[in-house]
């Protein structure tokens, strides 16, 4: 029997460990790269093209999807995943998503409803305050404790506009530079409590969640490492054992309803040790080689259960086993290094049990050397 085709929107460094893995199975993968990922095309597990930005130029992405035939598509990206809820309607029945009218995707990415809906669920939530409007930003501002997390409801278009998502706030000078550059752009945005502790107390849960509410693939994670500090994509991370997570992962996906992919954050919180919700992002995460790496065969059970292929029991995870990007890992080593927070020796040791490293494979080089080529052109100022 042929397997159906699957597309890839944005893909990411997961993505490509996906096509990948999935390469060596016989499925034929389709990607549809933003600009800066088009390094992903060198790859040749994969087929494509460069389209331009998904938020401009609907009708372009909607063309290009009508006029594949039938597939499966998964999305990279939160932009990505926005498109496919708003325009599920037009895409041609022949290709099966995630994402559909019901907006599930989308509501749980916009983090003022994600918190509301941890709420209902029963899940421990930092405080937050919302903030669409200069009058609401005035009428909390002296309710407000330092420090706190300033957070755009939807992360993706802040950083589209102004370059930043997530940041911590220390005062009242700090929060209005960022909050007022947001709002003039119309970017709403949530000002939250800070759950103090150090980026490796921040635990994850990856699952897979069918349309008769059964989970086919689900795996525990924990960051190492991540760039930018504090507040950005995991550079090093590990599989480990997270039962809280897990569960609180479950209640909200039981909870709405969801179907497809889900990666739920938390955060243990360093004096009391109670953990707290911190996102849950509804799309490929860019970490997503550690499901192969640890062994539960993450690229095929996501893609079998979108393609509705029958599945075999999941195997065991194994702990310990890590995840590295390296252009991402570079640059946060780098940074802790001269900040005097870590050593070399203590870098090497971090490194042990790396399994998958994202763009960089020996036996696929081209993506790597691409996006080295492509950092090293940014740098210059050329590219």
């Amino acid at each position: 029997m042929a397997l159906p085709r699957l597309v890839v929107l944005h893909p990411n460094d997961g993505c490509l460990t996906m096509a990948r893995a999935l390469a060596r199975r016989g499925v034929e993968t389709h990607v549809l790269p933003a600009p800066d990922y088009r390094w992903v095309l060198r790859s040749r597990a994969v087929t494509g093209r460069v389209l331009p930005d998904v938020r401009r130029h609907p009708e372009s992405w909607l063309a290009e999807l009508n006029g594949i035939g039938d597939a499966v598509v998964l999305s990279g990206s939160d932009a990505a995943t926005e498109f496919l809820t708003e325009h599920r309607a037009d895409l041609a029945p022949g290709l099966r998503t995630f994402e559909s009218a019901d907006r599930v995707h989308v509501d749980l990415m916009d983090k003022q409803l994600l918190y509301r809906t941890a709420e209902l669920a029963g899940v421990r939530a930092p405080w937050m305050r919302h903030v669409a409007t200069r009058a609401d930003l005035d009428r909390h501002l002296d309710q407000l404790t330092y420090p706190c997390v300033l957070k755009p409801t939807l992360g993706h278009l802040a950083k589209e506009l102004v370059g930043v998502g997530t940041v911590r706030i220390d005062g009242r000078a700090q929060l209005l530079e960022h909050a007022v550059r947001l709002l003039d752009l119309g970017v709403a945005l949530l000002v939250t409590e800070l759950v103090p502790g150090p980026e490796t107390a921040l635990e994850g849960s990856v699952a897979v969640r069918d349309r008769h509410g059964a989970y086919r693939l689900e795996y525990g994670r924990r960051k190492l490492r991540q760039w930018p500090l504090d507040y950005g994509v995991a550079s090093l991370m590990e599989s480990a054992d997270v039962p809280e997570t897990l569960k609180i992962n479950r209640r909200l996906l039981d909870h709405t309803g969801y179907v497809g992919i889900s990666a739920c954050e938390t955060k243990r919180h360093a004096d009391t040790g109670e953990l707290y919700l911190i996102e849950i992002n509804v799309r490929v995460p860019g970490s997503f080689g550690l499901s192969q790496a640890c062994g539960v065969d993450g690229p095929w059970r996501l893609y079998a259960t979108l393609a509705d292929l029958p599945l075999e029991p999941q195997p065991a995870q194994i702990d310990g086993r890590k995840v590295m990007l390296p252009h991402k890992e570079v640059a946060a080593v780098a940074a802790r290094m001269r900040a005097r927070q870590t050593t070399l020796r203590e870098v090497g040791r971090s490194w042990r049990g790396t399994r998958d490293t994202g763009a960089l494979a020996l036996r696929d080089p081209l993506p790597a050397l691409a996006l080295l080529a492509q950092l090293a052109r940014k740098v210059a100022g050329r590219g």
